[in-house]
């Protein structure tokens, strides 16, 4: 929970020795299946961190890409006998689906980093709907093209495998997420607007969404199944979000959201001393900004899935 997350870090500050955190990390929670040992990741008390009154968190590991081999080696053995593997390739599907069953959540989001890998594939599967983060440049606007041929490849991929997988009785992701649409980031301002540099590009993304992924999505979609909402605006773009400057080591320091940091938040990267008067006004200014784009992706995730 928050305050067992605060006073892990002031333990480890006072002894110099890493302090246990709260919860279980993915990793730690998809090994056993992974290893055979169990046949389904066990929905446990206290593998979830409480972030705030309705908000838990599930702890990534920079050690998670160590399963990808795995992930990858159920997904080319999923037409086979071996039901090691077809577990496998299902386990993070039915360990989601238990576990929102049984804390009665609303919604499961996944962060994933900017890969094509296994773990990425797995988590998209897995989805209900899906948002593409892109940034304002050269490659960003051409990887819109190779991901529209990888996720065409992955929704086709596991449509073929799901009647053999219902016949016995092993779960399988759907595979058939809505595209909510493209968050762009990472970008610098200058009087209140994206510097025109990021801008030419921040206006190429969503010809290339248009172009390249739309009809992709659309061509790939299963009998019955829709891929592309038809309510979305015409430029595909759900939020600019820039950089966040100096308010993001302090999120990572304090291991809080955006919307959460207060002024003594600011204090053990500033001396000791937290941030008053217009140094802070303006901050909180870029808070509030940045909490309102965040409402913008709630808002949509819920009014295009709930629609759906």
């Amino acid at each position: 929970m928050a305050p067992q997350l605060a006073a892990a870090d002031e333990a480890e500050a006072e002894t110099g020795v890493a302090a246990i955190l709260p919860g279980k990390t993915l990793l730690q929670l998809m090994y056993p299946r992974i290893e055979g040992s169990v046949a389904a990741v066990p929905v446990e008390d206290g593998i979830e961190v409480q972030i705030t009154d309705n908000l838990y968190l599930i702890r990534g590991d920079v050690d998670l890409s160590s399963i990808e081999d795995h992930l990858s080696e159920a997904h080319q053995q999923r037409h086979s006998a071996k039901t090691h593997e077809k577990r496998t390739y299902g386990a993070l599907y039915d360990f989601i689906q238990r576990l929102g069953e049984d804390r009665g959540y609303d919604y499961v989001v996944f962060d994933v980093g900017p890969s094509s890998g296994a773990l990425t594939r797995a988590c998209f599967l897995v989805c209900d709907g899906f948002f593409v983060p892109t940034m304002p440049d050269r490659f960003n606007v051409q990887a819109i093209g190779t991901l529209s041929t990888i996720l065409s490849r992955w929704v086709s991929e596991n449509a073929q495998i799901i009647p053999a997988f219902n016949q016995l009785g092993l779960p399988v992701p759907p595979g058939v997420p809505l595209f909510l649409g493209v968050i762009i980031s990472n970008f610098k301002m200058y009087s209140g607007q994206a510097k025109p540099s990021y801008r030419y590009w921040m206006d190429q993304i969503p010809v290339a969404v248009e172009a390249r992924l739309i009809p992709a999505l659309q061509g790939a979609a299963p009998e019955g199944a829709v891929l592309v909402p038809g309510d979305n605006p015409a430029n595909w773009i759900v939020a600019e979000i820039p950089d966040f400057q100096g308010l993001g080591p302090i999120m990572q320091e304090n291991g809080k959201a955006i919307f959460q940091i207060q002024p003594e938040d600011t204090k053990q990267l500033n001396g000791g001393v937290p941030w008053s008067g217009n140094v802070w006004v303006d901050a909180k200014q870029r808070i509030d900004g940045f909490s309102a784009k965040m409402k913008l992706l709630s808002d949509r995730v819920g009014a295009t899935l709930n629609a759906g």
